[in-house]
């Protein structure tokens, strides 16, 4: 495991040390601040401006929930890990020292930017989904630099974003109507319907 503690020293003094640039302050704090989970829900409430696109809400916000709410803070109340905070040469850019694994900030944005490439896919919004996959890179990284978390814990955070989209989008899939929006839905046998 030597090489995965060595992974996160490196990669986080590349990241929050390497790249730190004071313009760059102001504008990985708006990044981060959109990882936040009122944020994200706040801001998909412009998709009920369209009938077209109303039924991505419920399953975005039960993505955000059980990436966000169950199962990264679930994580972090069972596994006590020390943020990069810690360390002599960080100077963070948040007051948090404990409970770093995995990231929230990052499981949540994931958890959302999943979803919607999962309901846009092969549709004409699927940019939707593509931007808000590097959306949620960025907020990952954002994380690292403001010093708060260690690369492993943005990974682990875009695998529970993953993992957290997958389910949920499988649940509503299977026990929903169906059918994503702007899909047509499936019989049984796979064939189009309707």
């Amino acid at each position: 495991m030597d090489w995965l503690l060595n992974f996160d020293y490196s990669t986080f003094r590349a990241i929050h040390v390497g790249l730190h640039e004071p313009w760059l302050d102001p504008v990985f704090w708006v990044i981060t601040c959109t990882g936040l989970g009122w944020v994200e829900t706040l801001l998909s409430f412009f998709l009920l401006a369209s009938k077209s696109t109303r039924p991505y809400l419920v399953p975005l916000w039960a993505s955000m929930f059980v990436s966000g709410f169950i199962v990264a803070d679930g994580t972090k109340s069972l596994l006590h890990r020390e943020r990069p905070s810690n360390l002599i040469y960080a100077h963070p850019q948040e007051s948090i020292y404990f409970s770093s694994y995995p990231s929230g900030h990052t499981s949540l944005a994931f958890g959302a930017a999943f979803m919607l490439l999962f309901l846009t896919w092969g549709t004409p919004r699927a940019i939707w989904g593509r931007l808000a996959v590097v959306w949620a890179v960025l907020v990952g990284v954002s994380r690292v630099y403001r010093g708060v978390h260690w690369p492993t814990d943005a990974l682990a955070g875009m695998f529970v974003g993953l993992f957290s989209a997958s389910a949920v989008y499988w649940a509503t899939t299977r026990f929903g109507s169906g059918r994503g929006p702007d899909r047509p839905s499936l019989d049984t046998v796979g064939r189009t319907v309707g």
